[in-house]
């Protein structure tokens, strides 16, 4: 039984995001960040049903200014001890995490050449060790602009052994303009990579699609290790 979500009024407007400048249009307006948010959330229940087998080091990947795991619905059940850290290289969201939240911000772009080597000396700095650290790793509506592939890779030596990688991602859905060539062509696809690196899935299930944006089933995808 999924633990109940309550959605509610979210702030949009974001430090060098604003709505006025907005880019991207349609894909990127009012209405897409809502929905970016709450099926962003979508991850949450799962985690929860999670949460007594969690420990104490947490890294999200890609949180942008919705950072699943500062929500108020993990922030009271996570362990007072607990090490929540970030990956993300966008300067406006690196400082808005620094001035908000007690975290560790890891200033890396996945999709340079060089980020596996960075990925490791940032964890070597930071905490002195770069294997098996992460108890979980958070993986919430990004897949589509990195190369997956080689991020479950180099995920696969930080994640702990025991913890839990949490996936959260509908194929083709986003920004398109800002999409990777190396995004997942379909969750099946996701799937098959992920048991090919070494994970073991815990849990895999579709989610009917609830915006006619979405061209098909959200995944939801948990991974062990």
């Amino acid at each position: 039984m999924k633990k109940n979500i309550v959605e509610k009024r979210y702030e949009i407007e974001w430090p060098g995001w604003s709505l006025k400048d907005n880019r991207y249009g349609k894909d990127f307006d009012a209405e897409a960040r809502i929905r970016m948010i709450e099926t962003g959330r979508k991850l949450l229940p799962y985690m929860l049903d999670y949460i007594d087998n969690l420990d104490k080091n947490y890294l999200e990947i890609g949180p942008f200014f919705t950072p699943l795991l500062f929500s108020e619905e993990l922030t009271c059940l996570l362990p007072k001890d607990k090490c929540i850290s970030f990956i993300d290289n966008d300067k406006d969201v690196v400082k808005w995490l620094k001035e908000r939240f007690d975290c560790n911000v890891l200033n890396l772009d996945m999709n340079v050449r060089t980020f596996p080597n960075e990925l490791k000396q940032k964890n070597i700095d930071q905490f002195g060790v770069f294997e098996h650290f992460y108890d979980v790793i958070t993986i919430s509506q990004i897949l589509n602009y990195i190369d997956y592939k080689l991020l479950l890779k180099n995920m696969h030596p930080f994640l702990n052994e025991g913890g839990h990688i949490f996936i959260n991602n509908v194929v083709d859905y986003g920004i398109p303009t800002l999409f990777s060539g190396k995004r997942p062509k379909s969750n099946q696809e996701i799937i098959g990579t992920a048991v090919s690196m070494g994970y073991k899935v815990a849990l895999k299930e579709e989610i009917p699609k609830i915006f006619d944006e979405e061209q098909y089933q959200r995944l939801i995808l948990i991974l062990t290790k």
